[in-house]
């Protein structure tokens, strides 16, 4: 069963970059726009901190990895799931959504990976390096632990950005077109390079929970500086768990309810 699927995203990759690249000129302005983009946010950590010495209790160095981490979880969810969960309505408006149902493989399966973004990958790519940069400019080092658990950590970030996407275009089953969802979406996703700390209570809470933000980028660093604690490093998984086994729920009740286009 594993091999199938393995063999099915592998398919989809081949065809996805086969596809970027008669767009190489597109792929590459895309990417200098997303350098332009990171360009701007360091700017404005460079801006902050030439007023002061920390935000919160967070230094410069500790904003940069937030920030850093926060473009890795985003561009890896975009590079697997990005270019696919979005369209989810316009598929059930359209009808292409019969085309997954049909095959002889989970149709939830082929919604999110039929597409894999090659452009987010080089941008991620590049955005690791920029951080291994960071790394040396600021003199960083952690304990393997810590290193560990953070990686693990951006993992369920990825895991979460994913259920809730899939959580939110699943209501298009009743609601058809919600494309602005996704916008809100992703202008949300944005607090997540914030240090939990500058936030009243019931905003932590939000963003802990109902608009689960806080995972791609502060926690991840909370935990590699040893700053979140266990309980909340067990919480992160349990959450990412929580919300995935819901969005399967929510999706395989909607699906039972779908008319499809051809009936």
């Amino acid at each position: 069963m594993i091999k199938k699927y393995f063999r099915v995203f592998r398919v989809c990759v081949s065809n996805s970059f086969s596809f970027e690249a008669q767009y190489r000129t597109d792929t590459i302005l895309k990417l200098i726009t997303n350098l332009l983009f990171v360009g701007m946010l360091f700017t404005i950590i460079e801006v902050i901190f030439s007023q002061t010495n920390a935000i919160a209790g967070w230094s410069k160095a500790e904003i940069y990895l937030m920030t850093s981490f926060w473009i890795i979880a985003d561009e890896t969810y975009v590079c697997f799931f990005g270019g696919n969960l979005p369209f989810i309505p316009d598929a059930i408006v359209n009808g292409d959504l019969d085309f997954f149902i049909l095959k002889p493989i989970s149709s939830l399966f082929l919604a999110s990976t039929l597409k894999f973004l090659f452009r987010s990958l080089y941008r991620l790519l590049t955005q690791i390096a920029i951080l291994a940069y960071l790394l040396w400019k600021f003199h960083l080092t952690f304990t393997l632990e810590n290193t560990v658990l953070a990686i693990l950590l951006i993992m369920v970030a990825v895991w979460i950005d994913y259920s809730r996407v899939l959580i939110a275009n699943t209501f298009s089953f009743w609601f058809l077109k919600i494309d602005n969802v996704n916008e809100a979406i992703g202008y949300f996703s944005a607090l997540g390079k914030y240090p939990l700390n500058i936030w009243p209570k019931a905003i932590k809470i939000i963003l802990l929970t109902v608009i689960p933000v806080a995972f791609s980028g502060f926690i991840p660093v909370a935990t590699l500086t040893g700053r979140w604690p266990w309980y909340g490093i067990l919480y992160s998984f349990i959450f990412a768990g929580f919300l995935f086994w819901l969005a399967m729920r929510f999706w395989n009740f909607a699906l039972k309810r779908y008319s499809s286009a051809s009936s």
